[in-house]
């Protein structure tokens, strides 16, 4: 199934690009599709666990399985003041 990936802020300079479209097999969850995403950039499982996923513009826990024609969204931690 495909999958369209978006990636803001700082992301989108590790990867590259604003968005990508993945092949993916059926009941991938989103956690599952990150840590693939980011096996090869960073390995630290901290920096996994502090982003924020968005799929179809709603926010939803890393278990949520993917369908075919998804967006996802990859947000990193926001900071401010």
């Amino acid at each position: 199934m495909t999958v369209k990936v978006l990636f803001f802020a700082q992301l989108k300079d590790v990867f590259g690009t604003g968005e990508r479209m993945l092949q993916v097999e059926a009941c991938t969850t989103v956690g599952e599709l990150a840590q693939s995403l980011f096996s090869g950039v960073d390995r630290d499982p901290w920096k996994l666990m502090s982003l924020r996923y968005a799929v179809n513009e709603e926010f939803v826990a890393p278990d949520t399985k993917l369908k075919d024609q998804d967006v996802l969204a990859i947000l990193p931690p926001m900071s401010g003041g």
